[in-house]
């Protein structure tokens, strides 16, 4: 556990007054664990009761604290869902002790796909952050500064969650996601700025982002997470402990015969799984030894290949490791140092096609391979201001033309040509004040330069 996990293990958690558990959205997991929670049982015995790795438990428990959903030993907070009107007499007995028998029990019906319950699930909600941490002497802007340290609690998160797109997201969608996080988190962004402990923060955001879109993108490695999702959601929810006797007696003691029935039909179905336990436990066990082998053998191969720096290959290989064994944290620093190689790899394949692109005077194609290109290097200067030049001379898409002029200025700012292309995209889009500011810093850095010239006398002929 963390630090202070000692005091925390002799804390009793209790379901917030007012909290309705049949209106939050939980997976089938969650659900159980939050059946175990009664006000009497501690901290430490929920380690070991929950269904789930001690960590993730941890984990989850903190969460609904922070949200409201949990009080601890009687320190009350605001519950998180809205309490259900008030019910008279012994129907809202009856529905209540319903409620809590169906929350007990495990499903009867078969958990839904990992991918479908993730989605499910409501965004975490998260205390706020630490302000002290932030610092406006750095080369970062402090809201800057805020968003990093806000999307750095959310890298335990499902590589979907983290891209920001929904679980059964296409290819095309995870690579479009990612690109527009890697503009803002690529560490090559904040190449010789001042970012204190900012930077090494953007390194480990990034390395996560580049791995939820590696395994994402590629069918094989996405086959094989959601593959272990499906297996750990069964494993947590095939055969868990019976129903709490507690809320069973109640269900059993209400005057509605359907309640009742609902209760004693899943007390038994519980004491079956708990028969099948044993057997259950042993093939899953057996299921996690060899996909933790063949994770091995496939890093192994990856290390090879990086020593013989061939970056694409060992790559690949690590990708399947993680796929494989997706809580191997060794496994995964290393796939950012490989993936960043490959990526610089890819790039300059891409690079020298456009340019051959570019001498044969293929513009389209050579504006796709340079749009190819700053996918795996978003902040290459010089790819940048040459799609934005060749976007703004084919002239279908001003409003990309626009975004890759911007971010050649913003990485070379003192460059005449860079200003005057996206000083001609704006007049082109009929902006035409931020069109004459660029094209006048364009004349600043290069009095001689005629296009420059010749552009802003048409904007005073407009």
């Amino acid at each position: 556990m963390q630090a202070g996990g000692a005091a925390r293990e002799s804390q009793v958690p209790a379901l917030a007054p007012g909290l309705d558990p049949a209106r939050l959205p939980l997976s089938p997991a969650e659900g159980y664990l939050l059946s175990r929670i009664d006000g009497r049982t501690p901290w430490k015995l929920l380690r070991e009761i929950g269904g789930l790795a001690p960590r993730e438990v941890d984990r989850c428990l903190a969460r609904w604290v922070e949200e409201g959903v949990l009080v601890v030993n009687g320190a009350a907070k605001p519950a998180a869902a809205s309490k259900p009107p008030a019910k008279a007499g012994a129907a809202a007995t009856t529905a209540a002790a319903a409620a809590t028998a169906r929350t007990a029990a495990p499903p009867s019906s078969p958990p839904p796909a990992p991918a479908a319950a993730a989605a499910a699930r409501p965004a975490t909600v998260s205390a706020p952050i630490d302000e002290s941490l932030l610092n406006a002497s750095l080369d970062l802007a402090v809201e800057a500064q805020r968003r990093i340290l806000a999307y750095e609690r959310r890298l335990g998160e499902p590589y979907h969650a983290l891209l920001g797109v929904p679980a059964d997201a296409d290819a095309k969608a995870v690579k479009r996601a990612y690109f527009e996080l890697s503009k803002e988190f690529h560490p090559d962004r904040y190449f010789r700025r001042n970012t204190g402990p900012f930077g090494p923060r953007v390194e480990k955001i990034f390395k996560r982002i580049l791995e939820a879109y590696e395994l994402l993108s590629d069918p094989t490695t996405r086959a094989e997470i959601e593959r272990a999702a499906r297996e750990r959601v069964e494993e947590e929810t095939v055969a868990p402990p019976p129903p709490a006797s507690a809320a069973v007696a109640a269900a059993l003691a209400t005057p509605d015969p359907k309640a009742a029935a609902e209760a004693k039909a899943a007390a038994a179905a519980a004491s079956k799984r708990m028969r099948q336990l044993p057997h259950l436990r042993a093939a899953h066990l057996k299921q996690l030894a060899e996909r933790k082998a063949k994770a091995r053998r496939f890093f192994e191969s990856g290390v090879t290949a990086f020593k013989a720096e061939r970056w694409i290959e060992a790559a690949g290989s690590v990708r399947l490791a993680i796929a494989f064994d997706p809580t191997n944290e060794a496994i995964r620093d290393a796939f950012g140092d490989i993936q960043r190689k490959a990526h610089d790899e890819r790039a300059k394949q891409l690079l020298k096609e456009a340019n051959g692109a570019l001498d044969l005077r293929d513009g389209r194609n050579a504006l796709r391979l340079f749009e190819e290109a700053l996918v795996f290097k978003p902040h290459d200067p010089e790819a940048n201001a040459t799609a934005a030049r060749l976007a703004f001379l084919i002239g279908e898409d001003l409003k990309k033309a626009k975004e890759y002029g911007q971010r050649a200025c913003e990485l070379e700012p003192n460059v005449a040509a860079n200003r005057k292309t996206l000083g001609q995209i704006y007049a082109a889009a009929g902006l035409a004040a931020n069109a004459k500011r660029e094209l006048e810093a364009a004349l600043r850095l290069d009095p001689k330069d005629r296009e420059a010239k010749e552009a802003l006398r048409g904007l005073g002929r407009r």
